[in-house]
């Protein structure tokens, strides 16, 4: 498979920015939902624990983005 283009590396960086703000935006509803004492115990603790895992999905995605920005591929080096 050819490599991709420098430019073809930094459209998927803008892409995984856009997928980590997307996840940044459900982390925030996530502890928003957790917080929220309207809603049962169950629906809480389900929220917090999703919050996590957008929050940490965010974060993978930045990493990727900052590894095609610098020219690399995700994964290869880890």
């Amino acid at each position: 498979m050819a490599r991709m283009s420098r430019r073809e590396m930094n459209e998927l960086a803008e892409d995984r920015e856009k997928c980590a703000a997307r996840c940044e935006r459900n982390a925030r509803s996530g502890r928003e939902a957790a917080a929220n004492p309207a809603l049962s115990d169950t629906t809480r603790k389900q929220a917090a624990t999703a919050a996590v895992f957008a929050q940490r999905h965010a974060q993978e995605y930045r990493e990727e983005a900052a590894a095609l920005r610098e020219g690399r591929m995700p994964g290869e080096d880890w």
